[in-house]
């Protein structure tokens, strides 16, 4: 049996790291804060706090900056712009498949980022 394609256009770094999410229709609200599980140019994974406005096809916006001792991760040390909600998803945070989620309840976001996205690299001096 021929084992499946990676469908991914770009590489996915496992990173942990803080992230800015806003509605593209609402630029100047507060921002939605989360934490980055994985990045790619082409989007990431992020968990945010439930409850949670944002929903599958939401534009959104966002940044994060990859912390120097992350940087090696991924060749690039901020990533900004504009993209869209594929998946949101509760996030169990017991131990077991069977335990009640706790009061910390969280929410996996999965976003795509759009075309023009920003990535800055880092400049060594």
């Amino acid at each position: 049996m021929k084992a499946a394609s990676e469908r991914r256009q770009f590489r996915r770094a496992e990173l942990d790291v803080p992230v800015e999410i806003r509605p593209q229709d609402h630029p100047a609200a507060a921002p939605i804060m989360g934490q980055a599980k994985n990045i790619s140019l082409a989007g990431l994974y992020c968990f945010v706090d439930d409850p949670c406005t944002l929903k599958q096809g939401d534009a959104i916006v966002c940044g994060l900056t990859i912390p120097p001792e992350q940087a090696r991760f991924f060749p690039f040390t901020r990533v900004q712009g504009k993209g869209w909600v594929v998946r949101a998803e509760a996030i169990a945070t017991g131990r077991r498949a069977d335990d009640v989620p706790g009061p910390d309840k969280l929410i996996g976001l999965a976003v795509a980022f759009g075309p023009g996205v920003t990535a800055l690299g880092s400049i060594d001096f």
